[in-house]
């Protein structure tokens, strides 16, 4: 897999730019700023996937895993007209909200399904067969190793032969670069300090607070996310138990990487 990006400035992504994210996704900016090139790559691999497969099908089905704020399911609409996109959430609170984004943008409120249930009984109770792709941004790792590897295992079934999974996450690599890249994400959130203070001077104290207090809760959820960790090395074992070929590993970002693999 190629490391190019897109472009974040055609008219496509301005009709969308002031719908998606909200103060959550602008803070987090403040400190990864590589996180929208990041997203970039799970659309930049299925748009590649598609332009030597699928040509002769008039709807492309893909499953995608925990949309957050829709960054990631937007990336996959714009790949294709043909792209309709299922995408499942057990959060009630934030699948309305960026189900509301999507309602507000005609062209695109009718090729997306968000639902609402558990991701595993949700690709349990589908068809076999029945999807063309699977892509998912910063979800898979917030599952326990039994369970990260229960949805995988279901979700290869669910896939047509031939079709491509997609996931970018964090993804650990051998020490001492697995520490490293711990290291250099944790470093990056010193920018909030930098924000705050900023915000200080300019006399906004609640602002230059609140980012002091989420600089805490992202180290914090950088240390707890470590504790469900996957490695590049586990993650292509299983693919290939799984009967996935293809293994590819995309550009790194500190702890993120994305890894496309194909269905046999």
């Amino acid at each position: 897999m190629t490391e190019e990006t897109t472009p974040k400035n055609d008219a496509y992504d301005a009709r969308f730019s002031d719908i998606l994210g909200g103060e959550e996704y602008d803070d987090l900016l403040i400190a990864l700023e590589f996180y929208d090139e990041f997203q970039t790559q799970t659309g930049l691999a299925l748009k590649k996937y598609l332009e030597t497969n699928c040509q002769n099908l008039p709807i492309i089905k893909v499953l995608e895993a925990g949309p957050g704020t829709g960054i990631t399911t937007f990336e996959l609409l714009k790949t294709d007209p043909r792209v309709k996109v299922v995408s499942v959430d057990n959060e009630p609170k934030m699948l309305s909200a960026v189900e509301n984004r999507f309602a507000q943008v005609k062209d695109l409120k009718d090729r997306v399904d968000f639902v609402l249930a558990d991701i595993l009984k949700f690709i349990e109770d589908s068809p076999d067969n029945s999807f063309d792709a699977f892509a998912s941004v910063y979800t898979l790792h917030n599952f326990t190793p039994d369970f990260r590897r229960k949805v995988i295992e279901v979700i290869s079934k669910k896939l047509k032969p031939g079709a491509i999974f997609i996931n970018g996450d964090k993804y650990s690599r051998e020490n001492p670069d697995h520490q490293n890249d711990i290291a250099a994400e944790i470093k990056n959130y010193d920018k909030f300090d930098i924000a705050a203070a900023k915000a200080e001077a300019e006399g906004n104290l609640e602002r230059a607070a609140h980012l002091r207090k989420i600089k805490g809760e992202w180290i914090a959820h950088t240390h707890e996310d470590d504790k469900n960790q996957i490695t590049v090395e586990e993650q292509e074992n299983m693919l290939r138990e799984l009967g996935f070929t293809d293994i590819q590993w995309g550009k790194r970002y500190d702890l993120v990487t994305t890894v496309t693999a194909i269905k046999k």
